[in-house]
């Protein structure tokens, strides 16, 4: 599948690099987010994957990371929020997310925010208070902890966590896959790293699969 190079504006005016990879309208689409510290070009095989099941797929570079403008802060959201934009215009209305560590987080709280996200992978997702010690500032909180507060309904949610992972404990994870509303799912896998499973052929398998069938036609 060939990708585009394109660029898209965040709310504020923010200016982000993202790689398209196209499909038919009205296919189901996934954007794909990064950690911190990252950047889109580290999840192209997720990205390749995924448009090889003939999902729409956009990867972007978050504020402050690769090749886009800005500089890592609040308005942070509103690039995952941008990147769901671009696929809306491009006619597809079935929307996922898929994001790790910084990424899950962000998309968590993007499917709270915008109603054509019907599904999210979220792996070793970060948390509020957790990114807010580890960057020495503020706003992460600002969001506030998922899961301490009703979730939108009609969202897939699906968690994968390794239990090795040494900046963010499973266990955070676990609770909120317990708090999330059905559908649902939760794969905790012994040992690993913070990063293990990112890269995993077989969760990348799970991952897009889980996509595929939470944002199937019904």
């Amino acid at each position: 599948m060939e990708s585009t190079n394109v660029r898209v504006a965040a709310a504020d005016g923010t200016e982000l690099a993202a790689c398209h990879l196209p499909a038919p309208r009205g296919a189901p689409g996934v954007v794909v987010v990064h950690g911190l510290g990252s950047r889109k070009e580290n999840h192209l095989d997720f990205a390749a994957l995924a448009a090889d099941r003939g999902l729409a797929v956009v990867a972007v570079d978050l504020r402050g990371h690769g090749q886009s403008a800005g500089a890592l802060g609040p308005g942070i959201l509103d690039d995952v929020l941008a990147a769901v934009g671009l696929l809306e215009g491009a006619g597809h209305d079935r929307i996922g997310l898929r994001g790790s560590s910084l990424g899950g987080f962000l998309a968590l709280h993007a499917a709270e925010r915008r109603p054509a996200v019907r599904a999210v992978v979220a792996i070793c997702p970060a948390t509020a208070g957790g990114l807010s010690r580890r960057l020495g500032e503020s706003w992460p909180a600002t969001f506030g902890e998922l899961g301490e507060r009703p979730l939108r309904p009609g969202v897939a949610r699906g968690y994968w966590h390794a239990r090795g992972d040494e900046q963010v404990h499973w266990a955070g994870t676990f609770a909120l896959a317990n708090a999330s509303p059905p559908p649902r799912r939760l794969r905790i896998a012994m040992g690993g790293s913070h990063h293990s499973l990112q890269h995993d052929p077989l969760v990348q398998e799970e991952t897009v699969n889980f996509l595929a069938a939470s944002l199937a036609a019904p």
